[in-house]
């Protein structure tokens, strides 16, 4: 095992153990902390195929989706990151056959560990030296010091793109345990600051070979994606929540 998966493994040994704690605080049952946590992972596995979609078409590909889907290739986090918020939500009412909305709770602690492996791949990024910035000559410029490597950030400086996005990723985590702490509502902040995060790295993204639609890339237009299903949430979470109070103010009538 080289060093890039070696780090990536350990985000999602650390994470898991960080998940299944929050899970059991959320739940106080070990059996509903187990359930969650394998649509969780259910979620997570299954949404590798949507990352490996999403960086497929970032290069303008014109092999057949389930090629895109299924063969070994680079991935991006944020295909997975999009699938796990749709699926989640439907594997959980379908499991437990309830309408109600208790999963938002669990989903929010999910984004805590969203958050927590996407600083661990970036580091792994790091280390492999993959996913570099442009040519950079400015402040935080980036360059290794050390390894063989020819191009991008070793014959040249470039943005500091993977350390940019730990240190983002770093940050969201610490914020989401504050607001976690104060029994915030999570995924809103998490597919905000995501998105925001995803979106300005690809500026500084090398990207030789992606294609641009109107100045951005797929993974910009899956940022923006990510973001209007925050009001998507944010619209059913409100509408939600108005019911509520109609029924109970036709229950005390």
């Amino acid at each position: 095992m080289n060093v890039y998966f070696f780090v990536i493994n350990m985000g999602s040994i650390f994470g898991s153990f960080l998940l299944l704690f929050f899970y059991w605080q959320e739940s106080r049952s070990w059996k509903k902390t187990i359930v969650v946590y394998l649509i969780s992972l259910a979620a997570l596995e299954l949404g590798a195929f949507f990352g490996r979609l999403v960086r497929g078409l970032s290069y303008g590909t014109k092999d057949p989706v389930w090629e895109l889907l299924t063969k070994e290739q680079g991935t991006h986090f944020i295909g997975r990151v999009i699938f796990v918020l749709l699926f989640f939500p439907l594997a959980y009412r379908l499991i437990y056959r309830t309408r109600s909305r208790e999963w938002i709770a669990y989903l929010d602690l999910l984004c805590i560990f969203l958050a927590f492996q996407h600083m661990f791949n970036r580091m792994a990024c790091l280390f492999e030296g993959c996913c570099m910035g442009k040519f950079y000559r400015g402040p935080f410029a980036f360059k290794y010091s050390w390894g063989r490597g020819t191009g991008a950030g070793y014959s040249y400086s470039v943005y500091p793109t993977q350390l940019f996005e730990a240190v983002c990723m770093l940050v969201l985590f610490l914020a989401l345990l504050y607001l976690h702490k104060r029994r915030k509502r999570l995924l809103f902040v998490f597919c905000i600051c995501f998105s925001t995060v995803i979106f300005i790295s690809e500026f500084m993204m090398e990207g030789t070979g992606t294609i641009r639609v109107m100045g951005c890339s797929v993974i910009q237009y899956a940022a923006v994606l990510l973001m209007g299903m925050t009001g998507i949430f944010a619209i059913a979470e409100k509408y939600e929540s108005r019911k509520k109070k109609e029924r109970r103010s036709y229950e005390k009538q």
